[in-house]
């Protein structure tokens, strides 16, 4: 009877540990900046908390907040963004802090800019500094980078344009991180996708960031930024 009940236990317990680290939790609390840095830390003043929004602006020099996690591998990622003026901005994926000369975050970058800015900006995915130091595709294509290195892109179906996207409203983006295959959406429409099978130059695991973009002074605000925990994958 015992090994029956405790077996009842476990059945309940076990599915219920998993449903929960499978849900999207809140990584901004809407009140504080509580769990993430400002690099570099002289510019603090660049990120705020105003109204429930996290909000970035610049004085024409760049910023980047970081989440306080340096160990993420595979998951899944929502927030909404507002840009107030024109500008660049982005997501840092399985970023790497001061290994590279040129930017202060190495690895995937999920960009998206102001409305007209171009699809080398809204809607690619980049990769900042060391080891590869340059954009990957563009938005509205996936690439399929080989082992060697060699990159094969095609172009999406009813991916992304810029006719999607709010000038001055909020934007919601969708960013999935599994193994090496990482895509985002915004609007509900894919903007972008790569597949990374070079082990040389692929990065497993690092952390999420906002990118403010160097340049003319921006202001940009963020909402409801969710993070979803997926088990499994980027480890090699």
């Amino acid at each position: 009877m015992r090994i029956l009940v405790l077996s009842t236990v476990i059945a309940l317990v076990v599915p219920a540990i998993a449903t929960a680290a499978e849900k999207f939790q809140p990584i901004f609390d809407g009140k504080t900046l509580e769990g993430w840095n400002v690099i570099p830390s002289q510019k603090k003043n660049h990120w705020s908390v105003r109204d429930g929004l996290l909000v970035g602006k610049t004085d024409g020099k760049g910023s980047d907040l970081i989440f306080h996690d340096k160990t993420l591998s595979d998951y899944e990622l929502k927030l909404s963004y507002r840009f107030r003026t024109k500008g660049n901005s982005g997501i840092h994926i399985r970023g790497l802090l001061g290994i590279s000369k040129t930017h202060k975050v190495s690895g995937y970058h999920a960009d998206f800019g102001h409305v007209g800015v171009g699809p080398q900006v809204l809607g690619s995915w980049d990769f900042h500094g060391y080891p590869r130091g340059s954009y990957l595709v563009q938005r509205g294509h996936r690439v399929v980078i080989a082992a060697d290195g060699k990159k094969t892109v095609t172009k999406l179906s009813d991916a992304l344009e810029a006719k999607h996207v709010k000038r001055r409203g909020w934007n919601d983006v969708h960013v999935v991180v599994k193994g090496y295959r990482m895509f985002f959406t915004i609007n509900g429409r894919t903007a972008s996708e790569v597949i990374d099978n070079e082990k040389a130059k692929r990065i497993a695991k690092g952390i999420i960031g906002l990118q403010l973009h160097g340049g003319p002074p921006i202001e940009i605000e963020f909402r409801k930024i969710e993070l979803k925990r997926l088990a499994g994958g980027g480890s090699e």
